[in-house]
């Protein structure tokens, strides 16, 4: 039974609550199962106790907006950016509003993404960003703030 397999879990869990593999396998049995609240209970007890796997995020996150939870979704990004993640996590944020058409959510997420991340690369495409959605002076405005923050001696890149 579903309760007898959610016990055997949770007893592995409460040996060994940092195996991630053992997190991934039990909520991809509940959702199997169909047991979406289960399945969401349970990427948030994997994300506050291991906040730096971003495997349980990408998951979580896919969960809701496969089941097109899109609030949920947004919100569980925006839990995971306040860890400062990676860039490929704040791309698939940035990608997942464009999904949505959301483009001012996208350019407040990119606004942010440049701080934690200040590479060229990155003020780059955020103005190419702007760029590809016709915003010309923002774009033009971005590569300003980039010679500012960097310097003009970092610009050649």
């Amino acid at each position: 039974s579903l309760d007898r397999t959610r016990s055997v879990y949770e007893r592995a869990l409460d040996v060994d609550h940092r195996n991630i593999g053992l997190w991934l396998k039990y909520t991809e049995m509940e959702m199997r199962n169909k047991q979406v609240n289960h399945a969401r209970n349970l990427w948030d007890r994997a994300v506050t106790i291991l906040p730096r796997a971003n495997q349980f995020w990408y998951k979580y996150t896919y969960m809701e907006e496969m089941l097109n939870n899109i609030p949920g979704c947004r919100a569980v990004f925006e839990r995971w950016m306040e860890w400062e993640p990676d860039e490929q996590a704040w791309l698939t944020y940035i990608k997942f509003e464009l999904r949505y058409k959301e483009l001012d959510r996208a350019r407040q997420i990119y606004e942010k993404f440049v701080f934690v991340h200040p590479d060229v690369k990155n003020w780059i495409r955020f103005a190419r960003f702007e760029e590809s959605h016709g915003f010309i002076n923002s774009a033009r405005l971005i590569y300003e703030r980039a010679v500012e923050f960097f310097g003009e001696e970092h610009m050649d890149e």
